[in-house]
């Protein structure tokens, strides 16, 4: 759904009469609602299950996803925009849970591919959404939300059936001392860097496609060139090289893709732009948890991946809304792109910061 708001903005943006900054402020409420449930998502998924957890955030998506449908006004819009951006917090972190928990010795490779889902939607949603909304004009960008809300009370049903918690999440250890989440010195700088992170993550996503559009790029080619694909790769570095210097490789790559727009203003620069960048982000996701959840014992990554993704919907909370307002009233997309450079840089610092060796975790192993 995140993906998918960056490709329908400008039909959205048009219809509903929204300025850059309500755009921008429409992402902020989206990751208000999930700044708001991420960090009791992992706490819940302990406690009842990373299934139950997932299914009652699925639930809100789908719900909020029909509702944006049927939105006529700014406040309307950003009412569903806050429920799904809570409920995809309820989904986001039981399913890294859930995944880790499958395949604990390969979490940075099986994290890499559950990322790089996210590029392959917006891969496709460059395609499809300007092929939804002309063949639905009396619609429009209406049908796009429609057809994603009935694809995702697809995945529901499909999810109740198939997914089931790791045999660990059930078993109870009274020995095993839970994290203290403010003594793991490690765990807090990883949480910084995931809120780095969260700031310059939805600039390109969110602007790119309208900065395309400006420059005369059809819609359908603006929409799609994001590759967000790379997580799986750089997962299986990870496994090979350890995740501190896999991270710090993705990190330059990302400053390279926000650099090369401002170096070069033409349409191969944006498009080489965003090929690199798409193709780390979702690295660097997966690596940050990767090295989260290697701080806790096995039973306690969701609660980890919960405390550090809190960090990152601050993040991804105010970098939409300053984007916007930088957009509008200091330099235009240009100096969005600069600042989110600056930003990754500041991560790559702090990155290179953190201890090369994990600590010594205790593994819950399935029997």
């Amino acid at each position: 759904m995140r993906m998918a708001y960056g490709v329908v903005l400008p039909y959205m943006q048009e219809s509903l009469s929204l300025s850059f900054s309500e755009v921008g402020m429409l992402g902020t409420f989206m990751f208000l609602g999930y700044l708001l449930t991420v960090g009791l998502s992992g706490v819940l998924a302990v406690r009842w299950g990373s299934k139950a957890v997932l299914l009652v955030g699925g639930w809100s998506v789908t719900i909020s996803l029909f509702g944006l449908a049927w939105g006529s006004s700014f406040w309307w819009v950003s009412l569903f925009m806050f429920t799904a951006g809570a409920g995809s917090a309820l989904v986001f972190t039981p399913l890294m849970s859930l995944t880790i928990g499958w395949f604990p010795d390969k979490r940075g490779m099986v994290l890499g591919f559950l990322l790089s889902g996210a590029g392959i939607g917006m891969f496709l949603n460059g395609i499809l959404v300007s092929s939804i909304v002309k063949q639905f004009p009396e619609l429009g960008w209406r049908a796009v939300w429609l057809l994603f809300g009935a694809i995702s009370l697809g995945v529901i049903v499909l999810a109740i059936q198939v997914l089931k918690n790791p045999n660990h999440t059930n078993k109870k250890d009274s020995n095993e001392e839970k994290p203290k989440w403010l003594h793991n010195k490690e765990l807090i700088k990883i949480a910084w860097l995931y809120f780095l992170v969260g700031v310059g993550y939805l600039i390109p996503i969110l602007y790119q496609t309208v900065y395309m559009i400006e420059l005369g790029i059809p819609d359908n080619i603006a929409g799609g060139v994001f590759a967000i694909a790379g997580g799986p790769v750089w997962g299986m570095i990870s496994d090979k090289i350890g995740s501190q210097r896999t991270l710090i490789t993705a990190l330059l790559w990302a400053i390279i893709g926000d650099i090369i727009p401002l170096m070069f203003h033409n349409v191969v620069s944006f498009i080489v732009s965003a090929v690199i960048w798409g193709s780390s982000i979702g690295g660097i996701l997966a690596l940050i948890q990767v090295k989260a959840s290697h701080q806790v014992p096995q039973k306690y990554i969701s609660a980890a991946i919960g405390f550090i993704s809190a960090f990152y919907a601050v993040g991804q909370m105010l970098g939409p809304g300053l984007a916007g307002w930088m957009i509008e009233y200091h330099g235009g997309f240009a100096s969005a792109y600069c600042f989110g450079a600056l930003i990754y840089f500041m991560g790559l610092l702090l990155t290179l910061s953190l201890k090369t060796k994990n600590m010594k975790v205790a593994s819950t192993k399935e029997s």
